[in-house]
């Protein structure tokens, strides 16, 4: 079921948001995707930039939710890819001097949205308010999750690498979206 005349709004997390975010990653639909390592480090994350620090030792970030019609409903992370380049870091290979790259990585936290068609629409709204001055945008989305593929396929990533995390022992595909591309409307 699409949803017509969609009404998104961003914001960043704040204190208020913490506890239902936390109840997100505990939701049967999101742990298949949340769990172990990564788990602690958006937790650790969470509580980092809910009270006031968004950088963790390693990386900068931003939290933010997002929120249709005024009920919140998704969870999105950014980090900018700061250099210089560093073999060891997964992401830093994506670095380019004088490019602005950012990941993305996100969840639909409230089931009631699932489904509905929402997610790469989201996307796209959230890049475009957000992020339109960047470069590229990258996502990492395990193999496995074919439905998170084609969503970020449908908003307008492109596969270009597939990789084991070091984190992860599954295999995931590097997704990279062109913003000028999604800026002229010619990847979606």
């Amino acid at each position: 079921m699409s949803t017509p005349n969609v009404d998104f709004s961003f914001r960043k997390v704040d204190k208020k948001d913490y506890e239902r975010v936390c109840g997100w990653l505990k939701k049967d639909h999101v742990k298949p995707y949340f769990y172990d390592e990564g788990l602690a480090n958006t937790l650790n994350n969470l509580h980092l930039f809910v009270n006031g620090k968004n950088h963790n030792g390693r990386y900068s970030f931003e939290h933010w939710i997002a929120s249709l019609q005024n009920q919140p409903f998704a969870f999105l992370m950014t980090s900018t890819i700061d250099g210089p380049y560093d073999e060891q870091d997964d992401y830093d290979k994506w670095y380019e001097e004088g490019k602005e790259t950012v990941s993305l990585d996100l969840l639909i936290g409230e089931e009631a949205f699932l489904g509905r068609g929402l997610a790469a629409k989201m996307i796209r709204a959230f890049l475009l308010d957000k992020f339109s001055h960047a470069d590229k945008i990258i996502i990492d989305p395990a193999e496995e999750n074919a439905r998170a593929v084609h969503v970020y396929e449908k908003a307008g990533f492109k596969k270009v690498e597939r990789f084991f995390p070091k984190m992860d022992p599954i295999p995931h595909w590097m997704m990279i979206l062109d913003m000028q591309a999604l800026l002229k409307g010619t990847n979606a």
